[in-house]
């Protein structure tokens, strides 16, 4: 169990079309989890390096922190510093001290508050300012930078030096599909990476998809997320509708039973997903508010 809680996904949960009014938070290591469940049960055969690949393709959410999230103040944390961020990922001892969850999304919520948060109105009429606001959609700032492009060699440990540079080079590219990059690593390492990278992207967005599912059917948010996903050759949908194991305050945990519809043979797999759960308000209203206050400060 990590002693530093870092956050790997944000889930905005809606109270209307324009208002958002609680926020869902995945760690890190929970969303790899994820990734490597859907990478087991739907590619049961896929080889070594991009095994290891997956176990480590967002690695650079937990040691690469943005400095706005990561200082306390002026100073940074010295509970956040890479090498503690590292070593707690690698689930060794970390003597710094505890950065748990309660603490973790105060210090994000502290983070957006400073205008790192867009907001993008969507009207009836793209073309008239002045039609009727349909509905307003958010950006959020990560408190980790660009997490794939950061990774280092030095920072994949435990990956045999006869795999290493395969499994840095598939993360490095599993957010970056330029084409250049992708014709490149397959020039070095042959059609196989291009298959591994397909293969790593499917696992992170079915991952990601059935977390996010799990999450907002359980908040009863207004967004109702449908139970198929197209995204893959797989058709993954719901075979039985997301259960709530256990609340806990802001501590939640739930599971969805999912199968993949063109592949019957691979049978059915129950995805569990622990998450923390938030109050916090983002509106349209609220981030001129805020902008307004930060360029005040200005």
């Amino acid at each position: 169990m990590s002693q530093i809680f870092t956050i790997g996904k944000v889930i905005q949960i809606r109270k209307d079309p324009l208002r958002v009014n609680r926020l869902a938070f995945i760690e890190t290591e929970e969303h790899i989890r994820h990734v490597v469940e859907m990478l087991d049960w739907l590619y049961p055969g896929a080889c070594a390096p991009l095994r290891r690949a997956v176990g480590l393709h967002d690695i650079g959410k937990k040691i690469y922190l943005q400095p706005d999230f990561a200082k306390n103040g002026r100073k940074w944390d010295n509970r956040l510093t890479r090498q503690d961020l590292v070593a707690d990922f690698y689930q060794q001892r970390v003597t710094t001290g505890v950065f748990g969850p309660s603490e973790a999304i105060e210090r994000y919520l502290a983070f957006l508050n400073h205008n790192h948060v867009q907001c993008y109105l969507v009207r009836r009429d793209p073309q008239d300012s002045e039609s009727d606001i349909v509905t307003a959609r958010y950006q959020l700032d990560p408190p980790f930078g660009n997490h794939a492009a950061s990774i280092e060699l030095e920072d994949l440990r435990g990956v045999p030096e006869a795999e290493l540079r395969y499994v840095h080079s598939l993360i490095h590219l599993h957010h970056n599909f330029q084409v250049d990059k992708l014709v490149a690593a397959a020039a070095q390492y042959g059609e196989s990476i291009i298959m591994d990278l397909y293969r790593l992207m499917t696992a992170d967005q079915e991952g990601s998809q059935w977390a996010e599912y799990v999450v907002q059917k359980l908040e009863g948010g207004e967004e109702k997320p449908q139970g198929m996903f197209g995204f893959s050759e797989f058709a993954v949908q719901v075979v039985e509708e997301p259960i709530l194991r256990s609340r806990e305050d802001a501590h939640v945990r739930g599971a969805v039973k999912l199968k993949a519809a063109r592949r019957p043979d691979l049978g059915e797999r129950t995805l569990t997903v622990d998450y923390y759960v938030r109050d916090y308000e983002l509106s349209p209203d609220k981030i001129l508010a805020a902008k307004k206050k930060e360029g005040k400060r200005k």
